[in-house]
């Protein structure tokens, strides 16, 4: 049996709730964003349900820790493919052994959600020092951004917290996922923001002011582009505004 949710999180634990309480033999928990079905595996669509969902949460919080519900939702968002069984099996082994489960690190189930969890982290712990607001014409702040993994869940509070008297919109391009911000409330969302306004006069002259500050301020002598991709990948300079 092959269980298909609608690749949410509360969709996902609904599915871990079926598992424990219908007692059926699954061999794996699929999204329906990238589930491809055939004709030999027997499928089951779960819907996602949030009292179960909740339940399942409270479960790993009281039965294992509160730090292995970190982990879980981490690793969940990480999106590598086959977290779904990594994490079920991690579950089963936290409500057999509790607590000390994030302390087996010479154990598979453990490190199969650590690993991916830790890769999260670190991009999330990454993405709050170099995301970059830009002004638009509309005096709202937006800030694009291509994560490899769906961290914006993990970095949307920070700003939240930091620029709590602007309007500001966090953009995961990628995924078409955004956080939005109106000084009040923050929504976390799937949306098409294709048309995105111009970036305010006032912007484009603040970046100019600060590319030139970047550039005079380097030491060529001491310009070390190794160190530099060490520190923050290529990938990521597409963001930073003294890079383009």
């Amino acid at each position: 049996m092959i269980y298909i949710y609608d690749g949410t999180w509360n969709g996902f634990l609904t599915a871990v709730h079926h598992y424990y309480y219908d007692r059926e033999n699954i061999t794996n928990i699929e999204s329906a964003l990238s589930c491809s079905p055939n004709l030999i595996d027997e499928y089951r669509e779960i819907t996602a349900d949030i009292d179960k969902a909740k339940a399942v949460e409270n479960a790993i919080r009281v039965k294992i820790s509160y730090e292995s519900l970190d982990n879980i939702l981490r690793c969940f968002f990480s999106e590598i493919a086959g977290r779904e069984m990594w994490i079920l099996n991690y579950i089963k082994l936290g409500f057999k052994i509790g607590s000390k489960i994030d302390s087996m690190l010479g154990t598979q189930t453990v490190l199969d959600v650590l690993i991916p969890a830790r890769k999260v982290k670190s991009e999330s712990h990454l993405m709050l020092g170099i995301l970059r607001f830009e002004l638009l014409e509309n005096n709202i702040y937006y800030a694009p951004i291509k994560p490899d993994h769906n961290i914006i869940t993990f970095i949307a509070p920070h700003f939240k917290e930091r620029f709590a008297d602007q309007n500001w919109v966090i953009h995961d391009i990628k995924r078409k996922l955004a956080a939005l911000y109106n000084k009040k409330n923050m929504i976390i969302s799937y949306m098409d923001l294709a048309d995105i306004p111009d970036r305010h006069a006032d912007e484009l002259k603040f970046q100019s002011l600060w590319k030139n500050y970047f550039k005079h301020i380097a030491i060529k002598s001491r310009i070390n582009p190794k160190l530099q991709k060490q520190f923050i990948p290529k990938r990521y300079w597409k963001q930073l505004t003294e890079k383009n």
